[in-house]
């Protein structure tokens, strides 16, 4: 770690560039200074140079030394210097600026003369010497004569030495910089005051505003905003903190959020906690119990302490110990979750735990949550029994009875024995549950299990496919005519009358049975064909049973072959809307007709109505044929309203399987808006068995129909229960008189009363009368006596497709109805 001394920046600074100011200045008087005395020493050593050369050169050719003095005085104006002497060879005084030396040898004025004559050369004739302590010049300069050598050789002047002072001077210069010394003080203090500025504004003031910020800084207060403009290390600096205070405000708040978020974090746990019923440890590696939480309306209020510091192992019994042990080895190696499931027996009651472990991320450490599964165990018992067993008869359901048969054949393919399989259908027991209520046939239907679970031995199975359908297996079988006892004493049991609720009931079954191996080999083939022996023996009147033959198959192939080719005649068009006038009886002109659907097979030719229609019931495929029928009615009435002058209603039959669609009536509703048709044009004819199950259902969709305007019939009136409380309950405005009243009419004078009545009743409550299945004219006089308001049947109008209806009406719809030639005319279409 890099360490570091800190001082007072403001006073060091300041201080410092105060005598860093004055050090300069007094530096930069100092070398001025120096720098002209240099000067001066310099200028002063040229002058003498070029005065000495000139007076030596004068020397050199003075004949007598009686001329001397005039030539010193001459040349080298003496009183500049302090001191001139000329000296002989043996360095006699010849000549003194100062008289009273003249004669003396100059060694007793200059000592040392003879080192400075080294060096000197007619080339090098002056030598100076300056003497710094004194300010004082000596100059030697060596004269040379010309010419020949004589007796006064020796007598001539040969050295000349000089001294001139410069302490006048120089002095005269120190004077000057004496007298400049206030100037001198005043660029100190200039210069030291522009450095204070400078620093006040340049450092003093920047570090102030950056102390300012690291105050708040340390008071974490992040958003105090400074600014420091420029540029260098101080505005690097701020920039730097700047930066520093966002990151650390962006850290603090991301902290704050952080505290915050770990806060509610650990308050949504200790919710969480308190709100389940689970127990929460935390533990090792080592299976050590660190913690542990649950909450205060779980089903385990075990005091927490115990377990601190203990081990899982040591506060289970050994087998869930065992459990847990392998469970933490396993979350361990995988890291992932691990459930397991243990059981623990305590005072008489079996409880079971589900525990489900999970490491800690980054951590040592495991969180197991254990959870006390016994009512959902329970809960899935009895979801497990459900999903096997009828909820209302407790009987096997077909998924179990079918994996019975299953088990069942491969036991009789090994003892080599037969198993029939029987399939039961209570005769009309629609009825009771539609006329009795819901309630009672259920009631019938467990008495009805009880029954068969009583008539067969223990080792057979009864079982319940749904509504009214059972099925029965009996096995360890060795002879057909066993099968046949079985079931004759089965039908003759249902024959016994039975009380339920203090009623008395009488209900019949029909048994269809299929045995294995005649008559298939695997347990779904066996059921269907069952299935089919039971719509046999239905067909035989009902409280019987009936053995599968190969006939029956062929009409199951043929039954399976419709429902295959029904998927596709709507799509290919094999569907087709005929359409059956209706007459007025008193004003004999046709007002209408019904909507009948025909289906023609490109392989198999016409299939009757009566085959195809409850066929498309049981599947369901009835919607989407009814929504066809509606369609192509609704568009023929948009059509006729635009080519006859007159009223013309068509009515279309409703199955009871499209009332269970909650679409009705928007679809009708849809239809109507789209063609823009009176709906007063439109009759719905519905059968009493859709009003027999009293669902409201039924009843809000016929009463939001009428609504409409939409006319509302009764079809088939007189048949099934004819209660008449239908025609006060619902919004009728049609009642058709069924077919076979219409045929026995004229034979029986009872149903023709009958007849008779239900019109006056229908006419007393307001609603129209229609006869079907007019075929005589003593039929149709008959009830035109009878006041019935319309008629409808092969004498009047055969059913006819779209286009012959079409060309039907073109021709006799503006005609009153004409006996005579009725028969032509049906003929022709």
């Amino acid at each position: 770690m890099d360490k570091a001394r800190s001082i007072n920046l403001k006073f060091w600074l300041t201080l410092i560039s105060t005598c860093c100011a004055a050090i300069f200045a007094l530096s930069l008087i100092l070398f001025s200074f120096q720098v002209k005395k240099d000067f001066l020493i310099e200028d002063t050593q040229a002058h003498l140079s070029t005065t000495l050369s000139h007076t030596i050169k004068s020397l050199e050719v003075a004949p007598q030394i009686s001329t001397l003095s005039s030539i010193i005085t001459s040349t080298l104006h003496v009183q500049q210097f302090s001191q001139v002497i000329v000296t002989d060879k043996q360095l006699n005084i010849l000549y003194s600026s100062t008289p009273n030396q003249i004669g003396a040898n100059a060694l007793t004025l200059f000592p040392r003369i003879s080192n400075n004559l080294v060096g000197l050369s007619k080339e090098v004739p002056i030598k100076h010497l300056y003497n710094t302590q004194h300010a004082l010049f000596t100059s030697f300069g060596k004269i040379h004569h010309a010419g020949t050598q004589d007796d006064n050789a020796n007598s001539r002047p040969f050295l000349i030495v000089t001294q001139y002072s410069l302490s006048e001077k120089i002095n005269s210069l120190y004077t000057h910089y004496n007298h400049n010394v206030w100037i001198v003080i005043a660029a100190v203090l200039a210069i030291s005051l522009l450095a204070i500025t400078i620093s006040y504004h340049f450092i003093h003031k920047p570090i102030a505003v950056l102390l300012e910020l690291s105050d708040r800084l340390a008071d974490f207060k992040f958003n105090h905003a400074t600014h420091v403009t420029g540029s260098g290390e101080l505005k690097r600096l701020s920039d730097n903190l700047h930066s520093a205070s966002n990151t650390l405000q962006q850290g603090f708040e991301q902290k704050n959020q952080a505290q915050q978020s770990a806060l509610e974090k650990q308050s949504v746990l200790e919710g969480i906690f308190s709100a389940l019923p689970d127990i929460f440890f935390i533990v090792d590696k080592a299976g050590k119990i660190l913690e542990c939480h649950y909450g205060s309306n779980g089903t385990m209020n075990i005091p927490k302490m115990p377990f601190i510091g203990q081990k899982l192992i040591d506060v289970l019994p050994a087998h869930a110990a065992k459990h847990f042990t392998k469970a933490i080895s396993a979350t361990e190696q995988s890291g992932q979750l691990t459930q397991i499931e243990y059981r623990i027996d305590a005072d008489d009651v079996i409880k079971h735990f589900e525990a489900r472990l999970s490491a800690i991320p980054e951590s040592h450490k495991l969180v197991v949550a254990v959870r006390d599964i016994t009512d959902k165990k329970r809960q899935e018992e009895v979801i497990l029994h459900h999903a096997f067993y009828d909820t209302l008869t407790q009987l096997p359901n077909r998924f179990l009875a079918l994996d019975r048969l299953q088990q069942m054949i491969h036991e009789a393919k090994r003892n080599q024995q037969l198993i029939a399989v029987g399939f039961i259908d209570l005769d009309d027991f629609k009825k009771v549950n539609d006329s009795m209520g819901h309630e009672v046939g259920d009631k019938l239907l467990v008495h009805s299990a009880t029954i068969l679970k009583n008539a067969l031995r223990k080792h057979d199975t009864v079982a319940r496919l749904g509504g009214d359908e059972f099925i029965v297996l009996l096995g360890d079988i060795t002879d057909q005519h066993h099968i046949s006892a079985i079931a004759t004493k089965l039908v003759h049991l249902f024959r016994s009358p039975f009380e339920i609720d203090d009623r008395s009931f009488t209900i019949s079954l029909s048994l269809g049975l299929a045995v294995f191996p005649n008559d298939a080999t695997t347990p779904n083939e066996l059921l269907r064909k069952a299935d089919s022996a039971m719509y046999s023996a239905k067909q035989l009147g009902r409280n019987t049973f009936s053995f599968f033959t190969e006939s029956m198959s062929q009409d199951l192939n043929r039954r399976l072959m419709l429902e295959e080719k029904m998927r596709l005649a709507l799509t290919n068009e094999q569907f087709e809307v005929y359409f059956q006038p209706q007459y007025d009886l008193s004003s004999q002109y046709v007002v209408g007709a019904e909507a009948l659907l025909r289906w023609h097979d490109d392989e198999l030719g016409w299939i009757s109505p009566g085959e195809f229609i409850p066929l498309a019931e049981q599947t369901g495929y009835i919607i989407e044929l009814g929504q066809f029928v509606l369609e192509t009615a609704i568009k023929q009435i948009h059509n006729l309203q635009i080519t006859l002058s007159t009223p013309f209603r068509i009515a279309v039959n409703l199955s009871p399987r499209q009332f269970k669609d909650p679409s009705l009536v928007n679809t009708i509703s849809h239809l109507i808006s789209e063609f823009k048709i009176d709906t007063a044009l439109l009759e719905l004819e519905i059968t009493e068995g859709v009003l027999l199950s009293g669902d409201e259902l039924v009843r809000d969709a016929l009463f939001e129909l009428h609504q409409l305007g939409i006319l509302i019939s009764m079809d088939d009136f007189g048949t099934g229960y004819s209660s008449l409380n239908y025609l006060r309950q619902y919004p009728f405005d049609v009642l058709k008189i069924d077919q076979s009243f219409i045929f026995d009419m004229n034979t029986s004078e009872q149903v023709q009363q009958l007849v008779n009545a239900i019109i006056v009743m229908s006419h007393n409550l307001g609603i129209k009368v229609i006869a079907e299945g007019i075929e005589t004219q003593l039929q149709l006089e008959t009830l035109a006596a009878m006041n019935c308001d319309f008629g409808q049947g092969y004498f009047l109008g055969k059913p006819m497709s779209k286009i012959d209806f079409e060309a039907w009406l073109t021709q006799y719809a503006l005609q009153p109805l004409n006996i005579e030639n009725k028969s032509l005319s049906i003929q022709d279409y």
